[in-house]
C-alpha cells in the first residue's frame, strides 16, 4: 500500500518548501496538498489512512482532529515561531499533539533538507545515524565511548575537528559542550535509565568505566553547512513523554535549577544546554536497544538566543 502525505501550507505563516521535495522524499508517497485549515479538516476526516501530516501553522483543531481520528498519523510542525510560541497557540498541549517541529529559515536549504530527512525517516522506518543529515560522501568519524576517561579527550578531539572545518572559536565552543553533555549523559545518565542502578548514586565527577555491553558511542562530521554530533547508547530508555516533560520545563523555567532531574544533575538538564547551543535536537529511540541523541548546527548561521529562534526537535521511535 502506497504511503499518503498530507501537505497544508496556509497563508500567512511562512510557506513551506514546494511539494515537490516531498515527492522526492517519499518514494513514490501520494501528496495530497491543500492551503486552509477546512481543507485540511475534511481531508482528514475522509481519507484514512494519513501517514504523515506536514503544516506550517500551530492550528490547535487540525492537531486536535489527527489526533482523535488518526492517531498512528506522524505530525510535522514546520514553523519560523520559537517553541514559547507555538506552545501558547497550542494551549500548551504540544506535547501530546506535535511529534516533529522543524525550524522553517532563511535560506530555505535547511528547512527543505530537513524536512525531505523528516519524512524519509518515517516512512521508511529507518531512523538512526547522523550521515541522513549531511551531504553523500561525508566522512562521519566514530569513537567508543568506555568511560569517564574518554570525556576529555573527545570532546578536545570533537572541538579541534571543528575549528579544521572553520567553524569559529564561538561555534566550536558550543560544541565542545553538547559533546560533553553528550558523554555525561551516555557515562552517567543512560545506563542508570536502563536499568543499571549500580551507578544510580555517583556525582559526575566519579571516575567511571562501563562494561563493554554499556559502551556508547559517538559520531561527529561535517559536510561544509551542516555539523552533526551524536552518542548512541545500548539502552534505548529515553521515552517520548521523558523528552517532552523535559522540554515542558524548559518552558516554564525560572532558573536552570528548575531543569535538573536530580540533586547530581541529570539527562534533563543535558538535553536543555544541547537544546539551547545548537539549530536542531533529534532523539532516536529503539525501545531496549538502542537512544541516540543528536544535535545539528547549521554552520553558516549563528546559534541565537532561545527567545528569538526556531529550534527544531523530533522524536524517532523505530518499530
Amino acid at each position: 500500500m502506497s504511503k499518503l502525505v498530507l501537505y497544508v501550507d496556509i497563508p500567512g505563516r511562512k510557506p513551506l518548501p514546494e511539494a515537490a521535495v516531498l515527492r522526492v522524499a517519499g518514494s513514490g508517497a501520494e501528496i495530497v496538498a491543500v492551503t486552509d485549515p477546512k481543507s485540511a479538516t475534511a481531508v482528514i476526516k475522509t481519507t484514512s489512512p494519513i501517514d504523515v501530516m506536514v503544516i506550517n501553522s500551530p492550528e490547535t483543531e487540525v492537531f486536535q482532529l489527527a489526533r482523535a481520528l488518526q492517531p498512528s498519523m506522524r505530525t510535522v510542525l514546520v514553523t519560523e515561531i520559537t517553541m514559547e510560541q507555538y506552545s501558547k497557540l497550542l494551549g500548551g498541549a504540544e506535547d501530546v499533539l506535535v511529534d516533529h517541529v522543524i525550524a522553517n529559515r532563511i535560506p530555505g536549504q535547511w528547512t527543505i533538507n530537513e524536512l525531505r530527512v523528516t519524512v524519509q525517516k518515517i516512512l521508511r522506518n529507518d531512523i538512526f545515524g547522523i550521515d541522513k543529515y549531511m551531504a553523500p560522501g561525508t566522512l562521519v568519524q566514530e569513537l567508543t565511548v568506555k568511560g569517564s576517561a574518554d570525556r576529555e579527550v573527545f570532546n578536545t578531539m570533537v572541538m579541534s575537528f571543528a575549528e579544521e572545518n572553520r567553524l569559529g572559536q564561538y561555534m566550536a565552543k558550543l560544541v565542545f559542550g553538547i559533546t560533553e553533555e553528550l558523554l555525561m549523559n551516555a557515562i552517567y545518565d543512560a545506563p542508570v535509565a536502563g536499568g543499571q542502578h549500580h551507578y544510580g548514586d555517583l556525582p559526575r565527577t566519579t571516575t567511571v568505566d562501563l562494561r563493554p555491553s554499556e559502551y556508547s558511542k559517538l559520531y561527529f562530521g561535517c559536510d561544509g553547512s551542516v555539523f552533526g554530533i551524536s552518542v548512541a547508547d545500548p539502552f534505548g530508555a529515553l521515552t517520548r513523554q521523558k523528552l517532552f516533560e523535559y522540554l515542558k520545563k524548559v518552558l516554564r523555567r525560572t532558573d536552570s535549577s528548575n531543569l535538573i532531574d536530580t540533586k547530581k544533575g541529570g539527562a534533563g538538564l543535558g538535553l536543555f544546554k544541547i537544546l539551547y547551543s545548537s539549530h536542531a535536537l533529534i532523539c532516536n529511540v529503539e525501545a531496549g536497544k538502542q537512544t541516540e541523541v543528536m544535535a545539528l548546527i547549521d554552520i553558516q548561521h549563528q546559534v541565537r538566543d532561545f527567545s528569538k529562534m526556531a529550534r527544531s526537535v523530533h522524536y524517532f521511535s523505530a518499530g
